[in-house]
């Protein structure tokens, strides 16, 4: 299983990918723009996906549109500055399973993992 992250910033987001992936058990992939990330969900679809704010083509949410409109199994967080009220209002009707803070740590990997165990089978 795989997660993917769509950032600029992979070096400074390593600690909270790594917690991440332990805590998923999975394989991380990391992109840096819309169009490999976009091609992934289309042509390699993780299991999840991490979208990171400062990717040239538009912000996070409008990224998840498109991976929601190339492939639809994919569950997505999203890396926001937004306060929970906004969130919620901005993100409304897409589906996004959680919100990453814009400066996440291995907390936030640990977090982030027990969201996205509840979407995996059991066995």
């Amino acid at each position: 299983m795989q997660i993917l992250i769509a950032t600029r910033r992979a070096e400074e987001l390593a600690p909270f990918a790594d917690a991440l992936a332990a805590g998923v058990g999975a394989e991380l992939r990391f992109t840096d723009d819309w169009p490999n990330t976009l091609a992934v969900a289309r042509d390699m679809p993780p299991a999840f996906a991490v979208l990171d704010e400062g990717l040239a083509g538009g912000g996070p949410l409008e990224l998840a549109r498109e991976i929601m409109r190339a492939n639809a199994m994919i569950n997505v967080a999203v890396v926001s500055a937004l306060d929970a009220k906004a969130f919620h209002e901005a993100a409304e009707g897409l589906g996004i399973l959680a919100p990453v803070p814009a400066r996440p740590t291995a907390a936030d990997g640990e977090t982030l993992a027990a969201i996205f165990r509840r979407f995996l089978p059991e066995g």
